[in-house]
């Protein structure tokens, strides 16, 4: 190993290399590991499943969780996101959440009691402009009752607008311009397409994905996916109204062309 080698490590990402002397959780290397090959892909996945060991299976999950990232950190990680959550939008807010490890652009809303738990630093990005409903949960690791762990990414696009006390569990991507009622539950690995809507109280299920501009009415529940601009309803979802395209293209009226009869000069002539 080159004796420059901290440095580097020190000048290329500061923040890694101080969390490097922390005692890192056994799980926290495979998911480092996963997050860095991951991201070398064409096209990166937002999510991973794992099953934890025996032992850890049987235990709670808050021990768990510490296993998941390094121990004394994420306390301090939890401490800087409650206290975060206490405060209006400013930039101390902004600062704590930063330091947390949460990926902040300009123009962020985000109200108090919003419950942010992020694993690695950079996993949840709120992207320019988008606003996050007073008590969200946004969360980066979900457990199962049988042994296993599900890690993402949460991405919130441009301007996308997140209702209060919405749930969002790993893997999710919501799109620009989405708009994202109150109470809503979007499972591990969906994805809202760009200015797709989501009516209060409805819930998504894991791996679905919500086209673009499609929209999902008001206490529905979601099974499978839902097609670019379509709208869907009731429980589980299905489509009432198809695509806008196609519909558009059913109500538009053929258009009429005059017919010209090629014997009409013939006829005007024998009269």
């Amino acid at each position: 190993m080159s004796n420059n080698y901290w440095l580097e490590e020190l000048l290329s990402n500061p923040r890694d290399f101080v969390d490097s002397f922390f005692h890192q959780g056994k799980y926290y290397q495979k998911i480092r590991a996963w997050d860095k090959n991951n991201k070398k892909r064409k096209s990166p996945r937002t999510y991973y499943v794992f099953t934890l060991d025996d032992e850890d299976a049987k235990r709670n999950a808050t021990f768990s969780t510490f296993e998941l990232g390094i121990k004394d950190h994420m306390i301090n990680r939890g401490y800087l996101t409650k206290i975060a959550s206490l405060l209006p939008m400013n930039n101390v807010k902004e600062t704590l959440l930063k330091l947390a490890g949460v990926h902040i652009e300009e123009n962020v809303f985000i109200a108090p009691e919003v419950t942010i738990d992020p694993v690695l630093r950079g996993w949840i990005r709120f992207r320019k402009g988008c606003s996050i409903g007073w008590g969200t949960r946004c969360f980066n690791h979900l457990f199962e009752e049988n042994g296993k762990a599900i890690i993402g990414y949460i991405d919130i696009g441009e301007e996308a607008s997140i209702g209060g006390y919405v749930s969002i569990s790993p893997g999710v991507t919501i799109g620009r311009k989405a708009n994202i009622g109150a109470e809503v539950k979007i499972a591990p690995g969906a994805t809202i397409g760009n200015y797709a809507k989501i009516g209060a109280g409805s819930i998504i299920s894991p791996f679905v994905t919500i086209g673009e501009g499609a929209e999902v009415m008001m206490a529905s529940f979601v099974s499978e996916s839902i097609p670019s601009g379509a709208k869907a309803q009731g429980n589980p979802a299905k489509i009432i109204n198809e695509k806008i395209k196609d519909r558009q293209l059913k109500d538009k009226k053929p258009k009429l062309d005059l017919i010209v009869n090629p014997n009409i000069e013939k006829d005007n002539q024998a009269l």
